[in-house]
């Protein structure tokens, strides 16, 4: 296991296949202003199938993520942005994840938000959001202002018995997150509290374009609930 990024990448027309990264960083990275790239049939367990941590004026679009298998990975599907300045907006837009199994997590199957790290003199704040969220008092954790997710599309994703809850997707109000899918996002073979199965945090999308497909369970709070849908096996949160 090695503290650095396994596939750290920028650029456009990426194809990355048939790679296995086990690592403590981002397994598998896309940043900086990159386009059409396209990682498939890999796997992976450390910081997760991640875009970002992008910031300034970073444009990312049209990545996909298909046919993943992660065994106690700490983070599973990472997106991200960090702190971004005045006068600049990050745009993270076009993105699947497609077939993805994620086994025992440490901590989020699913992370859509700000970056979750710290610098080393004031360690328990969020840069936007603190390692240390939501588990240790006074850490803190707030959305990256300017940040733009549009067009995200999560299809058959599995989440085997997290450790923690299912994940946090976590916008800020004025740039809440336009045209998030779920489709058949399901977390199985939950073990913990019934009450606990719902995700941490779901806050800052725009719930009429935020839509939830197929037999995904729980439904995260903030999304638009199917209408003609029996819901009696659907924990809704």
């Amino acid at each position: 296991m090695t503290c650095q990024d396994g596939w750290d990448v920028s650029g456009k027309n990426i194809w990355i296949h048939h790679s296995k990264v086990w690592n403590q960083d981002d397994c598998f990275a896309v940043k900086g202003s990159s386009s059409n790239v396209l990682i498939e049939n890999v796997e992976a367990s450390g910081l997760g199938l991640t875009i970002g941590s992008e910031g300034g004026n970073d444009r990312v679009r049209n990545v996909t993520f298909r046919n993943v298998y992660m065994e106690k990975t700490f983070k599973g599907i990472y997106m991200k942005f960090r702190e971004i300045g005045e006068g600049e907006v990050g745009l993270i837009e076009d993105v699947t994840y497609e077939n993805i199994y994620i086994k025992e997590p440490e901590q989020w199957g699913i992370w859509i938000g700000p970056a979750q790290q710290s610098d080393s003199r004031r360690f328990w704040q969020g840069h936007p959001c603190s390692l240390l969220w939501p588990n240790v008092p006074g850490a803190t954790c707030k959305a990256a202002e300017r940040g733009i997710y549009r067009n995200i599309l999560l299809k058959n994703v599995t989440i085997e018995n997290p450790k923690l809850q299912p994940g946090v997707i976590f916008s800020s109000a004025d740039y809440p997150i336009q045209n998030i899918s779920f489709d058949s996002v399901r977390v199985v073979n939950w073990r913990g509290r019934k009450d606990k199965l719902q995700y941490k945090l779901c806050e800052g999308v725009n719930a009429s374009l935020a839509r939830v497909l197929g037999d995904t369970n729980p439904i995260p709070s903030c999304f638009q609930k199917p209408a003609a849908h029996d819901h009696s096996d659907v924990i809704q949160v």
